[in-house]
């Protein structure tokens, strides 16, 4: 005997997992600029209200839903420099590797061609803990005489996280995690003193 349907409302972290879940969809299919919150709402199967009890407008809600790709915390593990960012760099690999996240990243990279300060905003909100990660990393690597202190941390960062984000938005193979330990490598010995 089956038991009987339980009634009365969806728990808690399921509708707000369902709300997520629709977000990332919408994002997908319409991008940041058109994201609404009548869309996820009815792609998800609440009443609009349900979500502004928990999101006080879409950007928040499209904020959370990028969020909800994280899954490894920041704070690289003990090691050698060039193991921690391999690390910090194989977490971002993985991350744009996921089908879905490389999707939005698609979308949010057109939607800020057309609104570059949409783009901006989230992308402090959502990638500079990221980025503060990798330049911990490198600030070490300077201090552990490793990298030249003449060098811009910023443009280094970006050599080593250029490849994960050419191959999603040129639709190329994903990047393995072989091929991070090797861009690392190659830009640690450039930078070297």
């Amino acid at each position: 005997m089956n038991a009987p349907a339980k009634r009365g409302r969806p728990r808690e972290e399921s509708v707000a997992t369902a709300i997520l879940a629709a977000t990332v969809d919408e994002l997908i299919a319409r991008g940041f600029a058109a994201l609404s919150i009548e869309g996820v709402a009815a792609r998800a199967g609440v009443a609009k209200t349900t979500i502004y009890r928990r999101w006080a407008n879409a950007n928040d809600l499209a904020l959370d839903a990028m969020r909800s790709f994280e899954k490894d915390v920041l704070e690289a593990p003990a090691g050698s420099v060039r193991d921690q960012l391999v690390w910090l760099v194989d977490g971002m690999r993985r991350k744009w590797n996921e089908p879905k996240y490389r999707a939005i990243m698609r979308r949010v990279t057109g939607d800020g061609i057309a609104n570059p300060e949409a783009y901006r905003e989230a992308r402090s909100k959502i990638v500079s803990p990221h980025l503060e990660a990798l330049n911990a990393a490198l600030r070490r690597g300077v201090a552990e005489g490793l990298i030249r202190s003449d060098l811009d941390l910023g443009w280094i960062r970006q050599m080593m996280t250029a490849p994960i984000m050419t191959a999603t938005l040129t639709f190329r193979e994903r990047v393995s995690k072989a091929q991070i330990e090797a861009t690392v490598d190659v830009v640690l010995r450039g930078a070297a003193p």
